[in-house]
């Protein structure tokens, strides 16, 4: 049983190490507001505009 966990403990491990990055990165895009959702929104409709015109 300890073979199975082996590669999940260097998972979690990093994952706590991060952890504080993570929470910085969440609490920056939400703060950011719109800026950030108008840029994301544009994005994806760039991207999908495209491969619908070429898919058809």
């Amino acid at each position: 049983m300890d073979d199975f966990k082996a590669p999940f403990k260097w998972i979690i491990k990093d994952l706590n190490g991060r952890k504080t990055c993570y929470k910085q990165d969440w609490t920056t895009g939400i703060y950011s507001g719109f800026r950030i959702l108008a840029l994301t929104t544009y994005i994806f409709f760039a991207s999908a505009l495209s491969n619908i015109a070429f898919g058809e």
